[in-house]
């Protein structure tokens, strides 16, 4: 009998094959290299598997019709990464996927003309495949972690085609049989300014954390309407300048932000800052919290209920203001504080110490603050502490800056930070008055500050030692300060000085002097001598002086607050920034910090100083007591000749003394002048940053900027570059 022959048929709807190959922006796929993906035929029939080496895989005996590609695996990094406390964490844990930490490792890729990357289409072009654009967001079902949809990023696959799949609202991408397919993942990065994690000052940190204090006078989101009581608002945040556009619309997007405040001066050219970036993991960019009322429900319960609720301060009653952020290195806290408490402490009107509460031990209640200064950081130590509860490692430096105002509270946190939470604190202040008496800041010796000041800035001055507001100088100064209508400025300079031996009001921290020189350069430095730091002070006070009257008082005050000088965005920025050029210029010339030119000017304006100190003589004692006769100040009522004449020569000597101190002070600090300059070097250019592979690169990208090129020729910067390699 003849053997029967059959023959096995294939199902036509079984015989179906796709593939496809995952790439980065550089058209790359060893990136996604061993992802594990889940395909859904048009059956709905699951097949897994992983990504070969260079990220593509081919799966065959499809049924007929649309796949639909999911790669939404959750993972969360290796054991003790970054990546497993995201998902840990005990607020807005994260549900991170393998294809999130994939798309975070590869950086962005070069762009065309257009904006648009161009080498993973050409492999597709080379593959023969047909080739889509897509986001991590494309397959994941919780999406507020990550950035908004780049509307830009195409071709994408059609919402048509996925209508097609088996399971059209599920996470994913379709897919058409028989084809191969191209996908460019786009790169999963942001932008975070750079900022020197080693506690020793540095003059890029000095440029980034000015510009970043001038963040924080701006909303988080919309600003406030008048007279309305304060309300945070969902993202997005789509007022250019505000704190939310910057951090979660730009950086957060792979921008780089320029614009630092919404309400420009003239909106049709807004004022742009260029920060010197780096490109980040997005995952280590200066957070935003993610906004999922649903997901997040529990932090919605407890006062979370937007991004801005978590980042930014807003202070009714003291009308303190600030935000916070963090990433995977630093928690960066950032504040600013309302005119009205700077012009009352001016006034002295609020200048009375309280018992600080930074420190727990009842032992340290000598240590006062100023009680306007110290109701506004009270305010920020409860916004910060729940902050730092949830997100804070103990490996990362905490960083606060602030201006003004904002400088003193900085200063007042900073200490309570270091004592409540991290010895790795850093304070960085800009014109800030003082805050606190002496027991304070002595026990706060231990807190890195570093407290830059303009010359012409007569902030921080406040509280006013200079003013004799309400007659209450010491007495020795008051001698001098009271002798005629016309007192000069250095015998307010001689008062002051005296006053500020005896004022409960102290410095903290490390000074650093702007000078300003010619087309708005400065030039910065450390003299170590009073007498330069409070002279152009004694002018100011000279003003006042004058004027018996405390309305009028009041105006000339004001105009004080409105001063170039004073301001962060019209002097601390420009200065910081001509100055972090210099000082990266002079590595060009072996680190000197002065040109031979400059040393020259500095030396002539210090000798004409103490000219004029040698020069100034004391009032007479018959001028002392005819002023005393005629000026309302109760400490000379019903004195007789003899208790006159004891308090004017008590006045007379100590101000001799003094006189004689500082200009002795100024001769030691020409003569240092005059010697070789200590060579700047390149960790006190950009700190633990100087060592980066890739610095000269990313300064000489930064120094392309239009701006920047017009601040190094105000600024006489003509350096080819950064000689790091021989400094």
């Amino acid at each position: 009998m003849p053997e029967i022959q059959t023959e096995v048929l294939d199902c036509p709807l079984n015989n179906h094959w796709v593939s496809f190959r995952l790439v980065d922006e550089h058209g790359r796929g060893a990136t996604y290299a061993d992802l594990s993906y889940t395909l859904h035929d048009g059956a709905g029939v699951v097949h897994t598997g992983r990504l070969d080496g260079d990220g593509y895989a081919k799966i065959a005996n499809l049924t007929a019709g649309v796949t639909l590609l999911d790669l939404s695996i959750l993972d969360s990094g290796k054991p003790g990464s970054y990546y497993e406390d995201l998902t840990l964490r005990p607020a807005f844990s994260l549900p991170l996927t393998a294809l999130q930490i994939a798309a975070e490792q590869s950086p962005f890729g070069p762009r065309n003309a257009a904006g648009q990357t161009y080498l993973a289409q050409e492999r597709a072009a080379a593959e023969g495949a047909r080739f889509y654009r897509v986001e991590v967001r494309d397959f994941v079902e919780a999406t507020a972690h990550l950035p908004d949809q780049d509307r830009d990023w195409g071709p994408r696959p059609s919402p048509g085609l996925k209508e097609n799949t088996a399971r059209p609202q599920a996470p994913g991408i379709p897919l058409g049989p028989n084809q191969h397919h191209v996908l460019e993942v786009k790169a999963l990065r942001a932008y975070s300014p750079l900022i020197s994690r080693d506690p020793a000052f540095c003059a890029l940190n000095a440029y980034q954390l000015a510009v970043l204090s001038a963040c924080s006078y701006a909303p988080f989101s919309e600003p406030r309407p008048s007279g309305q009581p304060y309300q945070s608002l969902p993202p997005p945040y789509e007022l250019p300048g505000s704190i939310g556009h910057v951090l979660r619309e730009t950086l957060a997007r792979g921008i780089r932000a320029t614009q630092f405040e919404p309400d420009p001066p003239a909106p049709e050219e807004p004022r742009h800052h260029h920060l010197l970036y780096e490109e980040v993991p997005y995952s280590m960019r200066l957070e935003v919290m993610p906004h999922d009322p649903v997901r997040y429900q529990a932090e919605a319960e407890r006062g979370w209920r937007n991004p801005e609720d978590v980042h930014f301060l807003y202070d009714e009653k003291t009308h303190t203001q600030g935000f916070i952020t963090h990433n995977d290195k630093l928690v960066l806290i950032s504040l600013r504080g309302t005119e009205k408490v700077i012009k009352d402490a001016l006034l002295d009107m609020d200048a009375r110490q309280v018992p600080y509460k930074g420190y727990a031990s009842q032992d340290d209640q000598q240590a006062q603050a100023h009680r306007g200064f110290h109701r506004a950081f009270l305010s920020a130590t409860e916004f910060v502490d729940r902050y730092l509860k949830e997100f804070h490692r103990s490996d990362q430096s905490i960083i606060v800056c602030g201006h003004s105002l904002g400088g003193a509270i900085a200063l007042l946190l900073g200490e309570w930070l270091r004592h409540n939470w991290s010895e790795k604190v850093q304070v960085y202040t800009f014109g800030a008055p003082r805050a606190a008496n002496r027991a304070f800041v002595q026990r706060a010796a231990n807190l890195v500050h570093h407290r830059l000041v303009n010359r012409d800035d007569f902030i921080p001055s406040v509280p006013a030692a200079w003013l004799d507001v309400e007659w209450k100088l010491a007495l020795p100064a008051a001698i001098l300060a009271i002798t005629n209508a016309t007192t000069t400025s250095v015998a307010l300079l001689i008062a002051g000085l005296i006053n500020l031996r005896g004022d409960p009001y102290e410095h903290h921290g490390e000074q650093w002097h702007f000078i300003p020189r010619q087309q708005g350069a400065s030039l910065l430095w450390q003299p170590g001598c009073e007498v330069i730091s409070e002279a152009e002070c004694a002018l100011y006070a000279r003003e006042l002086e004058l004027q018996s009257d405390m309305p009028r008082r009041a105006a000339i005050l004001t105009q004080i607050l409105n001063l170039r000088q004073h301001s962060v965005v019209d002097g601390y920025i420009p200065a910081a920034l001509t100055n972090l050029l210099r000082w990266n210029a002079s590595l060009a010339r072996r680190g000197a910090l002065f040109t031979e030119e400059e040393t020259t000017q500095l030396q002539q304006e210090i000798a004409e100083l103490e000219q004029r100190m040698a020069d100034w003589r004391p009032p007479t004692f018959q001028q002392f007591r005819r002023a005393a006769r005629f000026r309302s100040d109760r400490r000379f009522y019903n004195k007789s000749v003899i208790e006159l004449r004891k308090m004017y020569e008590e006045g007379e000597t100590l101000s001799r003394t003094i006189s004689a101190e500082q200009r002795a002070r100024l001769r030691d600090l020409r003569r240092k002048l005059a010697q070789a300059q200590r060579p700047l070097t390149a960790q006190q250019v950009f700190g633990d940053l100087a060592n980066r592979e890739d610095l000269i690169a990313l300064v000489e990208e930064w120094r392309m900027q239009a701006d920047i090129q017009k601040a190094e020729r105000i600024a006489a910067v003509n350096a080819p570059g950064l000689p790091l390699a021989t400094a």
